[in-house]
């Protein structure tokens, strides 16, 4: 085992399994002590357990235009990352602070946007996002809170420092899978989950479950009180939770059915919903019944066709005013794609001490905003040493590496970033760290 580990180890990049002198980090020798004792047939059949219960339970990541067929079975290896008790809880902390601070900004975006009038973020930055929605702008939040859930890319440097990429909350999607992997994972190795002591992933879909209830007995109430016909749900009786997708093409479409059967939520499409005096109704057979929570998967500006985007077939027409009067509260609230903009990471730490009064845990790969004029020429000296990329959904273009560029491309490069700098950022290039895999 240790001939195969030594070939593993890459001095460039942070190895996940291996340390400096090429040694099993501590937190995963417990699961290499049972590899060594596994026979190879043992192993194999593990391996083929995983993949037919992947194959079994149709799990897929659908893939638009895809030459082998839209529907892509779900990847999923056998070994699983493991991270040791201190450093995760680091990560958690991090993130649930990243989490904090995107609310308070989407809050003051779309609310008495002080940010912008004190100069702290840039009103190109958001103004020339087509993802700010006007219309959405001093809509109510129950509790203050207008990023229900929230998803990070995390890479890992080659000092093994943490960084994040890029922010997820328009409609985070992945908790499904990770529910769906830990259960294929811990049928095939059910030892390492009795004896490693696994963080459980049950805390969270509760703590989802208990949340959704909480602000949809909140709406449940206002309905009753604002609207003749509507009476206050029961002693114990749930509010109605839906789950609005795209529909079947969409490219986690599996994950959202998965989810629905998991919480006990319908899933539904636009067609499945309607708004009536400023309510949002569920069409069943024995009539239609009030809803008062929306877990969408649905982008921003399709979610209602009256006000944000009227191409859009897969929304609720008057969504955005059912939100508006507080009858319908909707996870993540209209507008999050906003957050989503690389060009606003490296405005983060400034304004992490400004809202919470606290240093930014977790730092982004370095980012720069060229429409900022200083970072303009900085981007422009150190080009060979950047990925370049859109700042905006509406600008089309893949990311650009510096170092790949031949004189007369750079000079292309450069005269575009110049006539436009507000649609462009540049990341620094991070040699991000290596995972073992295990294959039959």
């Amino acid at each position: 085992m240790q001939s195969v580990l030594n070939q593993l180890y890459f001095s460039d990049r942070y190895n996940e399994l291996l340390d400096s002198n090429g040694q099993a980090r501590p937190h995963w020798q417990a699961l290499l002590a049972q590899l060594e004792s596994e026979e190879p047939t043992a192993m194999r059949k593990r391996i083929e357990a995983v993949q037919r219960q992947v194959r079994d339970n149709g799990v897929t990541y659908n893939v638009y235009a895809d030459t082998h067929g839209v529907q892509r079975p779900w990847d999923l290896d056998v070994l699983p990352l493991i991270i040791p008790q201190d450093e995760w809880q680091h990560i958690a902390a991090s993130v649930a602070q990243r989490a904090t601070l995107l609310n308070q900004v989407l809050l003051d975006v779309y609310g008495e946007q002080r940010l912008l009038a004190s100069g702290q973020l840039p009103p190109a930055l958001i103004y020339g996002h087509n993802g700010f929605l006007p219309s959405c702008v001093g809509i109510p939040h129950y509790d203050n809170v207008a990023l229900h859930h929230y998803a990070v890319d995390l890479a890992r440097a080659p000092n093994g420092q943490w960084w994040v990429v890029s922010d997820r909350t328009q409609g985070p999607t992945g908790a499904g899978y990770a529910l769906e992997n830990r259960t294929i994972i811990s049928s095939a190795f059910p030892e390492l989950f009795r004896d490693l002591n696994i963080e459980r992933l049950s805390g969270f879909f509760a703590s989802m479950r208990d949340s959704l209830a909480h602000w949809g007995h909140r709406v449940a109430d206002n309905q009753a009180q604002t609207v003749p016909g509507i009476t206050a749900l029961g002693q114990g009786e749930p509010p109605l939770v839906v789950i609005l997708t795209p529909g079947p093409y969409n490219e986690t479409y599996h994950e959202q059915s998965f989810l629905a059967g998991y919480l006990g939520y319908p899933l539904v499409q636009g067609s499945d919903l309607t708004v009536r005096n400023g309510i949002v109704w569920l069409k069943t057979i024995a009539g239609l019944r009030p809803v008062h929570a929306i877990l969408r998967r649905i982008d921003d500006d399709y979610c209602d066709p009256l006000e944000l985007n009227a191409d859009s077939l897969l929304g609720v027409a008057g969504l955005t005013q059912a939100a508006r009067l507080g009858n319908v509260l909707i996870a993540n609230a209209l507008g999050a794609n906003l957050l989503q903009s690389g060009a606003l990471l490296g405005f983060l730490p400034n304004l992490c001490q400004s809202l919470l009064g606290e240093a930014l845990r977790m730092p982004s790969v370095g980012t720069w905003w060229c429409g900022e004029p200083a970072a303009l020429e900085y981007v422009i000296q150190h080009l060979d040493d950047l990925v370049i990329k859109p700042a905006y959904p509406q600008v089309r273009s893949s990311p650009i590496f510096g170092e790949d560029l031949n004189p007369s491309q750079k000079e292309s490069l450069i005269e575009r970033l110049r006539a436009q700098p507000d649609h462009y950022i540049a990341q620094e290039q991070v040699d991000i760290s290596h995972a073992p895999v295990l294959t039959s």
